[in-house]
């Protein structure tokens, strides 16, 4: 398949750098609706499309796919908070993940619409105790395989097991919840269709079979998601003509039941480029190398997946035809490990040249800890055709003080 490089808007970039400096993410906006409708286009119209904010929760890009028409998979009382402020409607919400803390507890009283994705007997229990009336799915742990590079198999710490389902009837009649149903994940990052032909068939199954076992009939299998994007130069998009054919069978199966995907970085990570500067020239391992004011800080996604050393390269946004040498990118901080790239063919690089890291709209900047070093969160942006846009303005480095005191008393008690 083709290099990103081939498709960078190279002089969007260009500008977007002149303005707002580096580092920088910049989102195109035109990409994600582009994904939005690729989706629709395969998949039927019966199943529903969440957005997962945990891939990207900028507040700016939730508030475009509330627009196309996408529910709102969230996961704390934080990320709640910016899917109403985005616009997606209380009802297209899913609350999935483990976290029960008092915040998520406060805010879900006001908001009974919301739909509550329990992990355990625990769960059940603790809403059981509470004021309202909510409606609640049950996730299951999955006994089956898992292909995901993430994955979230039988090995996973979310979910019942089968063997766990019948103390849940004691809460089926609970008058603060309503159990409609059941929510299976079982990983992310899959970029095999018959992987996730296979994870959605198995999810379906089992929701089926602990429907049997708790005498229910489910209105609604939240079947996860889990769809992988190419950030390698030997991957291949997803063909999702098998998986929606896949798809429409396991409605007919499943009705009256309405089935539900929960994607995130399908719908945002090539939307993404990270932004950064040369700021000198190294040597590593051997290898000619380049420090940049950017680093793995700032870049979450560049955990788990290797893509330090299968990535695709950054685009050089200052022409160059020098012949391509392996390269590796180094950050910016004093850390062994702050490593953005190995051996990635690139021309000779110089102080002042700007780097286009591709596929860099999900689990960046909101999965990384980028307080680290005390530097200021990168700048965020989004940009349509000639459109730019700020998302999240650039912190002056004295905001990291923000918040913090000195401890004045305690200092000089004895």
């Amino acid at each position: 398949m083709s290099l990103p490089a081939t498709h960078a808007p190279v002089d969007t970039l260009k500008e977007i750098v002149r303005r707002f400096g580096t580092p920088t993410y910049a989102y195109d906006i035109a990409r994600i609706r582009a994904q939005v409708e690729k989706l629709r286009a395969f998949l039927p119209p019966a199943v529903e499309i969440l957005y997962s904010l945990k891939a990207n929760a900028s507040l700016g890009l939730c508030g475009v796919l509330a627009d196309c028409g996408l529910g709102a998979d969230v996961a704390s009382a934080g990320e709640l908070a910016i899917a109403l402020a985005a616009g997606f409607s209380p009802g297209r919400i899913f609350l999935t993940g483990p976290d029960r803390s008092p915040a998520v507890l406060a805010r879900l009283r006001s908001l009974p619409e919301v739909l509550i994705s329990l992990d355990s007997v625990s769960d059940l229990r603790l809403l059981a105790a509470k004021d309202g009336h909510h409606r609640a799915i049950l996730r299951l742990r999955p006994d089956f395989c898992s292909y995901a590079t993430c994955a979230a198999g039988p090995d996973s710490r979310f979910g019942l097991t089968l063997d766990e389902l019948p103390p849940c009837r004691d809460f089926l009649d609970s008058p603060a919840i309503h159990v409609v149903g059941f929510h299976v994940f079982s990983g992310s990052q899959i970029l095999s269709e018959e992987g996730i032909i296979h994870h959605l068939r198995g999810g379906v199954d089992m929701a089926l079979r602990a429907a049997k076992v708790l005498g229910l009939s489910p209105e609604i299998i939240d079947l996860g998601g889990g769809f992988g994007i190419p950030y390698a130069p030997e991957d291949s998009e997803l063909d999702l003509t098998l998986i929606g054919s896949e798809l429409d069978a396991l409605a007919r199966r499943a009705a009256p039941a309405r089935l539900v995907l929960e994607l995130g970085r399908y719908l945002v990570a090539q939307s993404g480029w990270y932004l950064t500067t040369v700021l000198a020239q190294q040597t590593h391992r051997g290898r000619k190398a380049i420090v940049v004011d950017g680093g793995t800080h700032q870049r979450g996604d560049m955990c788990g997946l290797g893509l330090r050393q299968k990535g695709f390269p950054p685009v050089v946004l200052k022409e160059r035809t020098d012949p391509l040498i392996p390269t590796d990118i180094l950050g910016c901080l004093s850390l062994p490990s702050d490593v953005m790239a190995e051996a990635r063919p690139l021309p000779q690089l110089y102080p002042g040249d700007v780097l286009a890291f591709p596929n860099a709209g999900a689990y960046g900047l909101g999965a990384s800890p980028w307080l680290f070093h005390g530097h200021p969160a990168p700048a965020e942006v989004a940009f349509a055709e000639s459109s730019i846009q700020t998302l999240r303005a650039r912190l002056a480095p004295e905001t990291v003080l923000d918040g913090q005191e000195l401890l004045a008393s305690l200092r000089t008690a004895r």
